[in-house]
């Protein structure tokens, strides 16, 4: 998750631990459908800001209460409970405004869009992020508008509007490394995602191999897990199976480390997949079991239903 939390106490340069919710949208592999919805902010500030401004010492009551009022909308969101977490983000983004705290406005905004985009309303999502992109009443800086850019790439994706989330995911990965803002790993790592969604393996395995590069030297695992699994499934459409294999191993490994139940059952049905495409059944009966047995503890139904077809399917 990127915090927005920093952005109105620069003081400490928060940057709290990332966690992102894997959305609905899981791939089969035979199909070449892939998961666009897994790259999913809240926080959204923190991803893009880095440490920089002076020694905040005194906040007003108004800049508090934004703050009071995002983190408990943050603390919504990830239990799940998305118009809770709404509302507080629509508070929070009315007294940003009413005091004129851009980095509060501009978090807010993000904040919001993207808690818009998970509860399936691209449309209010567009014109949160738009007016961080329009830059006309605020001077936004880079970092924020990077963030911006990445959902609104995200948001094209979603639409299937391929070439405007690769314009857009294009203008992040600019205005990223303009500020210096960390993630460009993630950026690549979505753009790799939208080239394979147009059906250009050769651009999407270069991009997930580059993500793949930053996200290491970075040390960002949850990245690097996905530009694996990005990799990987570019490698397993092309027939390159053991590499494949590999490559999920890996992220399986990583997302186990993390304790992403979500993607545990991903990188399982991956790895069925892998083994069935080389006709191993037993081995590919025991990833679906195992992936089974995950999305059961996550009380993940549609990952219950998933693995069960997979196993019928053998």
């Amino acid at each position: 998750m990127w915090t927005a939390i920093s952005a109105g106490n620069r003081t400490q340069c928060v940057d709290r631990a990332t966690v992102r919710r894997d959305t609905h949208g899981y791939r089969r592999f035979m199909t070449a459908k892939v998961l666009v919805g897994v790259l999913v902010l809240v926080g959204a500030a923190g991803l893009f800001t880095g440490c920089s401004g002076s020694r905040q010492i005194y906040r007003s009551a108004p800049l508090e209460r934004e703050i009071e009022l995002n983190r408990k909308a943050t603390t919504a969101f990830e239990r799940g409970h998305y118009e809770t977490a709404l509302a507080g983000y629509r508070e929070a983004l009315q007294i940003s405004r009413a005091i004129e705290h851009v980095d509060g406005t501009a978090a807010n905004l993000l904040d919001l869009a993207a808690a818009y985009r998970v509860v399936g309303d691209g449309e209010k999502a567009a014109r949160a992020v738009d007016e961080i992109l329009a830059d006309g009443k605020h001077a936004f800086p880079p970092a924020q508008r990077a963030a911006a850019a990445y959902l609104r790439a995200l948001l094209y994706a979603d639409a299937n509007a391929l070439p405007d989330a690769s314009r857009l995911a294009a203008q992040a990965l600019a205005l990223c490394r303009e500020s210096a803002c960390g993630s460009a790993g993630r950026i690549v790592n979505l753009q790799a995602r939208i080239a394979f969604l147009a059906g250009d393996r050769v651009s999407a395995l270069g991009s997930a191999l580059e993500a793949l590069r930053l996200n290491r030297k970075a040390k960002a695992d949850e990245e690097t897990s996905n530009s694996l699994r990005i990799a990987a499934d570019v490698r397993s459409l092309s027939g390159e199976l053991a590499k494949a294999e590999e490559d999920y191993a890996e992220a399986l490994a990583l997302d186990k480390k993390l304790g992403l139940a979500a993607k545990i059952h991903l990188d399982l049905i991956r790895l069925g997949d892998v083994a069935a495409g080389q006709l191993r059944a037993e081995d590919a009966r025991a990833y679906y079991q195992r992936a089974l047995d995950v999305s059961r503890g996550a009380a993940d139904e549609r990952g219950m239903t998933e693995a069960a077809e997979r196993i019928r399917g053998l």
